[in-house]
């Protein structure tokens, strides 16, 4: 496959997976989400992001939280806020994500003068990609 039919297939997955997130599918407001962060089928546009991942999340989705904390922790097209990083990297380890939970567990082992430094000096860890969802067939 060359390079225009790769993309051509993230088109296609994109829409896919918006399709159904627009449905209430949690997995695929997942990775609407991812692909709206990474620009996979489509551009980048982190406010679209931050959206999905929020609607993943308010259906107890354990990795949406953990990207949108690390696009709160990073900040720059989205406003940085570390409270609301350091909130949504905890809701991730309750749910059970276990990079969520290691790295909280650096966050609060650190010798950083409280957990919002610790979450800025040692932001991030890379953002977690797509999840299973019902396969895409052309």
């Amino acid at each position: 496959m060359g390079l225009f039919a790769d993309f051509e297939r993230e088109k296609k997955e994109f829409v896919y997976d918006l399709s159904l997130a627009t449905q209430g599918v949690m997995v695929s407001q997942y990775n609407t989400g991812v692909n709206y962060s990474l620009g996979i089928g489509i551009h980048v546009d982190l406010e679209k992001s931050v959206f999905w991942f929020q609607e993943a999340t308010r259906q107890g989705h354990s990795k949406a939280p953990f990207n949108l904390a690390i696009l709160y922790a990073k900040g720059g097209k989205i406003l940085k806020d570390l409270t609301l990083s350091e909130t949504y990297f905890l809701l991730a380890a309750e749910r059970g994500n276990k990079e969520a939970k290691n790295f909280m567990s650096k966050v609060y082992a650190s010798k950083f003068k409280d957990s919002a430094d610790a979450i800025d000096k040692l932001c991030c860890p890379p953002l977690l990609l797509h999840a299973t969802a019902l396969p895409f067939v052309e």
